[in-house]
């Protein structure tokens, strides 16, 4: 009897253990299997700073949009001249908002680091910032996912085996000695 209880409470705790990492949310309750579109806060940028200067860039697309300031109060730079240098080629910012500058990319950049140089001149301040943008895409979320489960699934089926075996060999050891 006391056999018994044992070899229950091992094969239950065994069912629940590997049971639960398969509680993951079907077709209906899942957000399917399309990509993630970006937001705003997923949108590639890069950050360049100097003893003056804090330079922050987000990329959207072709449009890049260009953060200002100063590094030690953190007030916006206004009425700033901004000449970066990407991928081999020059553009002139414009003004857009406080301490916010934008340009548009002749071309789509390539996935890859990327080397980034702006010249910057406000007043009678000018400094040169460089820094890299790291462009990748994400392709293994999807197919990360459902690997998972299979490796689960198997890994799973065979510890019920093993846990199978080890019972029917236990119950024969008993038999035999009885």
């Amino acid at each position: 009897m006391k056999f018994i209880q044992s070899t229950r409470a091992i094969f239950l705790a065994l069912i629940f253990t590997l049971l639960s990492p398969l509680a993951i949310a079907g077709p209906g309750h899942d957000h399917g299997d399309t990509a993630p579109q970006a937001s705003g806060s997923a949108l590639p940028r890069f950050t360049a700073t100097s003893e003056d200067l804090e330079l922050v860039g987000i990329l959207n697309g072709k449009l890049v949009t260009l953060y200002l300031d100063r590094f030690k109060d953190n007030s916006p730079v206004n009425d700033a001249q901004i000449e970066v240098e990407i991928a081999g080629s020059k553009y002139k910012a414009q003004k857009h908002g406080e301490g916010e500058y934008e340009f548009t990319l002749n071309d789509t950049l390539k996935t890859g680091v990327i080397a980034i140089t702006a010249t910057i001149q406000a007043g009678d301040l000018t400094d040169l910032l460089a820094t890299e943008l790291d462009l990748h895409t994400d392709e293994s979320v999807p197919g990360l996912r459902s690997a998972w489960k299979t490796i689960a699934m198997w890994v799973g089926a065979g510890l019920l085996a093993l846990l199978t075996l080890g019972v029917m060999v236990r119950f024969r050891q008993k038999t035999r000695r009885a």
